[in-house]
């Protein structure tokens, strides 16, 4: 009949159409996982060697108004407790 198609068409056609989506999918995991593309272009974390229970290193911060704020100046006061995380 004119106008449909037939089930297997459609069938193989949308098992190709998955199949290149997948291939795509894995092809981008394999170039993200080996470093060849970044994930996300504004992400600059980096490993660092710093340990659980090792002081941190003295900082120097810019504060909301604009000022500077040294950590070593911020351990003489008080203990201090750094939390990083995303405002998003």
């Amino acid at each position: 009949m004119r106008g449909r198609i037939p089930w297997r068409k459609a069938i193989l056609f949308a098992a190709a159409v998955g199949g290149l989506a997948a291939a795509g999918l894995g092809g981008y995991y394999l170039l993200v996982r080996e470093g060849i593309l970044r994930y996300n272009e504004f992400d600059r974390r980096e490993r660092g060697t710093l340990k659980v229970g090792e002081a941190a290193p003295d900082l120097a911060l810019a504060a909301y108004d604009g000022s500077t704020v040294r950590l070593s100046e911020l351990w003489r006061e008080k203990p201090v407790v750094l939390v990083f995380g995303s405002c998003t």
